[in-house]
């Protein structure tokens, strides 16, 4: 029988999760509405509707996300097998193109709406559910489809209500060759672009960077499986290679060459001189942004400076120019490569949206990710870009009144 304190508790009112939100009539009302005109926007553009399981296998999200996107999983066991409830449409939307349509004719235009789920820090502006609406281009390449996307996202912002949507536009290609020419550690890598949007965000935790950077540099020769051979010298680190049956035979460098070159990498690899470079240059690289006609010179010799590839400054020049032909200002842009965005499947140019000036509440990003489709199990390499706005968000940053709005209340007796 049941007790009266068992009684009392039953009884007890339960809360909602915290980090959701119940919705009211109007609420739900306004949203669907603003859904239903974004979604007719992107049919008008050949976007085909289409959805993804809400549940997806964890690795889904794992192949290449960055470490904030993992922490932020609803991930379980179950029977075995790891789940997880989407956190964002992308990875799910490449997934299903592979599927099902990878053999139809490129370019796809996929369009998608409906809830993810992260697990955030409760704030303004920040849920743990909130429902995202976004575009798909798989199989289009260069600016021309970035402009094309970019063009969208803009387009579908000024529907939903945002006046003067300002745009941040960003290249992560200029990072990617710098990193890719140092030769450094993966935890190495992975510090300077968590750095990099830290320094760019103006983030609290900026201020951590020195230390942290002091931290990594204690850890990198500690972790390294190779730390004995630091012991040794170059001779007797080349006996005990061939008494683990490393074969220098049959290669055109002698075996002291080679050793030799493995010992000058290893310290290369290892040396915090390195990393302190790399660090000063994130960091005047967070510095250059601005308008395009202001950034794009200093960006270039800061490039050339470096011996790195022009291509995405290039790019970025003429995404600028085209955006401008399709009637969006040019005074609305600013250029940042500092940007990252937090997902390491980006490869190209990437964007985030504003709600006024870049001081406003950002309502929407993408980017260019040319890799995810054959990490995604895809036959050959296809390129693809996109972007997802948060319809919560965008409608509290929104001044427009909808037809919903006007409704009267009706009782019926």
């Amino acid at each position: 029988m049941e007790t009266a304190t068992q009684a009392r508790a039953s009884a007890r009112p339960i809360e909602r999760v915290r980090g959701t939100f119940d919705k009211s009539a109007v609420e739900v009302r306004r949203q669907a509405a603003l859904l239903s005109e974004l979604q007719q926007l992107a049919a008008s553009h050949t976007y085909a509707l289409v959805d993804t399981p809400v549940l997806e296998h964890t690795e889904l999200f794992l192949r290449k996300s960055g470490g904030e996107r993992i922490t932020q999983l609803y991930a379980f066991q179950h029977r075995g097998r790891g789940l997880a409830l989407r956190p964002e449409f992308t990875a799910g939307i490449v997934r299903s193109w592979v599927d099902h349509l990878q053999s139809e004719p490129l370019p796809a235009r996929l369009a998608y709406s409906g809830p993810v789920f992260r697990y955030e820090k409760p704030q303004a502006g920040r849920a743990r559910q909130f429902t995202e609406f976004g575009c798909e281009l798989i199989g289009g390449s260069g600016p021309l489809a970035d402009a094309e996307i970019i063009g969208l996202a803009l387009e579908s912002l000024r529907v939903a209500g945002i006046a003067r949507p300002h745009l941040v536009l960003g290249h992560i290609g200029v990072v990617i060759d710098f990193l890719a020419g140092l030769d450094v550690d993966q935890r190495a890598q992975d510090w300077l672009t968590w750095s990099m949007e830290r320094l760019r965000k103006g983030d609290d935790t900026a201020h951590e960077l020195p230390p942290h950077l002091a931290r990594l540099e204690a850890t990198l020769d500690a972790s390294s499986p190779l730390q004995e051979l630091d012991d040794l010298d170059e001779a007797a680190a080349g006996e005990l290679l061939r008494q683990a049956g490393v074969q220098f035979e049959g290669s055109s460098r002698s075996a002291e060459e080679i050793v030799r070159g493995l010992f000058a990498r290893r310290r290369r690899r290892h040396d915090p001189q390195v990393l302190r470079d790399a660090a000063e240059f994130v960091g005047r690289l967070t510095q250059l942004a601005g308008a395009p006609a202001e950034v794009l010179g200093p960006l270039r010799r800061l490039v050339a400076e470096r011996g790195l590839d022009t291509a995405p400054l290039d790019e970025l020049e003429e995404i600028v120019a085209l955006l401008g032909i399709l009637g969006h200002d040019a005074r609305e842009v600013t250029i940042d490569l500092g940007m990252g965005r937090g997902l390491h499947y980006y490869t190209g140019m990437l964007f985030e949206i504003y709600a006024s000036g870049r001081s406003g509440q950002q309502l929407c990003g993408g980017g260019r990710y040319d890799d995810l489709a054959g990490l995604l199990g895809a036959r050959q390499a296809t390129p693809a870009c996109g972007f997802s706005l948060g319809l919560e968000r965008v409608l509290a940053a929104s001044s427009r009144t909808f037809a919903t709005d006007l409704q009267p209340a009706v009782l019926v007796l």
